[in-house]
């Protein structure tokens, strides 16, 4: 299949980028320059964050402290990079400008961003955090200074009454009507998220003052309506209105915006979980994570013991019974009865922002309590369901199909803009943001990435070097000693029950390897000292609970997938749809006949750097990682009649 139309994108690289970005610059010095000195004085009175009542046990480290080192993780980010200075701000601002009576000019972006739908505007809101976070990821001056331009455009926009929105209040209107109206709240917490990273991530100060007045606006909308009513009103999706809230109250220290975060509280979610009850069959998936993320971060603040069994339970019950072998959640993007898994292999399987907030919901969950579990779930979705959702041009999809014979589907450069769009921008902006962690005394290694930390405080500089998971061994090489005593605890995976072995400097060490737990090293680390780490890769089988003849192959955290072929396969299928036709499912799910681990790994070919086939009678099936599969019809899950 030719892919020849996706290979020139025009995106803005190397000096292309370097010009808009100086033209940019000295826009956003000029316009700082005027309207300092009145932020500074403004912002000084709004801020004096609030003391939360649950400190993380393990932290991450500030993301200038960690940079990628060349591997296919940079690439992804680099990719990412490209596509965010590929989207004119004057695009990204048409609706907010036309909104609020302002001229534009520009071309209206298309998809979830045109004019016509009503979710426009949430994928700004996503732009905002993506530049945020690729700025703290890489130290980009230009992209910072081109998000800041944006704010600067959308502070016009929100000017006259504080509200801040790509489409009319009048949406509101029909919210608390309770007439059909496509989820204004929802779109109105990603731009309210992103203002709140500009500032995190920027320092940019007019952000916060936006943020601020947009969760004033929220609050005087809200505060009338009746508790029964407002429920009503939740019943539409809103984001993670709560948890944006929580966060604007951490910054300014200002209770209302506290009593904001719990006025978003949804009740007919919460309820249940608090009581320890999985009532998520039939409700929508990716509508509740983010209410589920705003609760763990509530009980932070406010040491609300109901929102830690609310998280804590939500986060087990998806990954005990809601979850396929790559972690991914939902099928049609609502949750079905526990343990569903053969019956629920749709089309429209794992939407990718799912598996995004999951992955965000875990990292709390692990900074309360560090426990390896939490990284071992995130790095299944990590392999599985985040790597292998972006193509060769940084185009990213929405839903990863598990119906046997169906093919991964991508945007387009400017007529997508899927809620998938957005937490990818955001994804694979903030890919250092994670690998590692620290408590007072000891440094956590979470991820096997390529990189470099730069732990100032203690004068510790390592970095990582592997080409995991495609081998085996992880190298750490202390390029600065510590100035103090700092054991280093590296994650032990859950598929590592071959045991892992450690060296320092070529010697092997006696130390506890448990899978699912940390192993520690405790040396009197030196410049130079090089730590090599090897994990052997098992094959073992991933069962469905619904239909024990219903299986995937996994080779570590890999998820494998038979190769289907191209068959019938186009361009225009492939690029535009959010997921496969509906008519293009008849190819039945392949089948093996062998007990047991019934594939064996083979010889590497040019397109796949693994490869196995399976065993037994009947067809010989070729399995690949997943998240290698491009261009190709494949199958994750095989139905395996051998007698037992």
């Amino acid at each position: 299949m030719s892919t020849s139309n996706f290979t020139r994108r025009g995106f803005l690289t190397g000096a292309a980028a370097a010009g808009s970005a100086a033209l940019l610059q000295r826009s956003v010095v000029a316009q700082q320059s005027i309207r300092a000195a009145d932020e500074d004085t403004a912002t000084a009175t709004l801020i004096s964050p609030a003391v939360g009542k649950v400190a993380w046990k393990a932290k991450p480290f500030p993301m200038p402290q960690v940079r990628l080192l060349p591997s296919f993780w940079l690439d992804m980010m680099e990719l990412n990079r490209s596509f965010l200075y590929s989207l004119p701000n004057e695009r990204l601002a048409h609706n907010f400008r036309v909104t609020a009576g302002l001229p534009s000019e520009a071309t209206a972006l298309g998809g979830w961003e045109a004019p016509d739908c009503e979710l426009r505007g949430h994928y700004v809101g996503h732009y905002l955090s993506a530049c945020a976070l690729l700025h703290a990821s890489t130290g980009d001056i230009a992209i910072r200074d081109k998000a800041n331009a944006l704010v600067a455009t959308l502070a016009e926009c929100q000017a006259k009454d504080g509200y801040l929105g790509a489409y009319p209040a009048t949406f509101y209107d029909r919210l608390r009507k309770h007439e059909k109206v496509w989820a204004p709240f929802y779109t109105y917490h990603k731009i309210l998220a992103g203002m709140l990273d500009m500032y995190e991530h920027t320092g940019n100060k007019q952000a916060l003052q936006i943020a601020i007045r947009m969760a004033d606006w929220a609050d005087a909308w809200s505060a009338p309506i009746p508790a029964d009513d407002w429920q009503k009103v939740l019943l539409i999706e809103h984001g993670g209105m709560n948890e944006a809230s929580f966060n604007l109250y951490a910054i300014t220290g200002k209770t209302k915006y506290r009593d904001l975060g719990y006025r978003f509280e949804h009740k007919k979610i919460f309820d249940p979980l608090a009581a320890g009850e999985d009532k998520l069959d039939g409700n929508h998936a990716n509508t509740n994570i983010p209410k589920v993320i705003g609760a763990a971060r509530g009980y932070e603040l406010t040491g609300d013991e109901r929102y830690h069994r609310i998280s804590t339970t939500f986060y087990q019950e998806v990954v005990d019974h809601h979850a396929y072998c790559t972690g991914g959640t939902s099928n049609g993007e609502f949750w079905h009865k526990p343990d569903a898994v053969a019956t629920e292999l749709g089309g429209a399987a794992q939407e990718c922002c799912c598996s995004y907030n999951m992955m965000k919901l875990s990292r709390h969950l692990f900074g309360q309590e560090p426990d390896a579990k939490y990284f071992d779930y995130y790095e299944r979705l990590l392999l599985n369901v985040r790597y292998g959702t972006q193509d060769r041009n940084g185009m990213l999809m929405y839903y990863v199909p598990l119906q046997p014979g169906l093919y991964k589907t991508f945007g387009t450069p400017f007529d997508a803009f899927w809620c998938c769009t957005g937490t990818g921008s955001e994804e694979y902006a903030k890919l250092t943001d994670s690998i590692y962690f620290h408590d007072d005394n000891s440094l956590y290694v979470n991820l096997f990435i390529p990189s470099k930390l730069d732990w100032s405080e203690r004068g510790l500089r390592l970095r990582q070097t592997t080409k995991f998971p495609n081998e085996e061994k992880i190298t750490f090489t202390i390029d600065s000693a510590p100035r103090q005593a700092t054991p280093i605890k590296i994650r032990v995976p859950y598929w590592a029950t071959s045991g892992a072995t450690v060296r320092v400097n070529g010697a092997v060490q006696s130390v506890s390897a448990t899978p699912a737990s940390y192993l520690t090293l405790d040396h009197p680390w030196t410049a130079g000292d090089a730590v090599e780490l090897e994990l052997p890769m098992t094959m073992h089988i991933a069962v469905a609970p619904d239909d024990k003849q219903v299986q995937a192959a996994m080779y570590g955290p890999l998820v494998l997938a038979a190769v289907l072929g191209t068959e019938g396969l186009t361009n225009g299928m492939i690029y535009g749809g959010s997921g496969p036709d509906d008519e293009d499912r008849g190819i039945p799910m392949p089948e093996v006949t062998e007990p047991g681990v019934w594939f064996e790994r083979v010889e590497a070919s040019a397109n796949y750097s693994l490869r196995f086939h399976s065993k037994g009678r009947g067809p010989i099936h070729t399995l690949v990682p997943l998240n290698e599969i491009m261009d190709q019809r494949y199958s994750v899950y095989l139905r395996n009649t051998a007698k037992t």
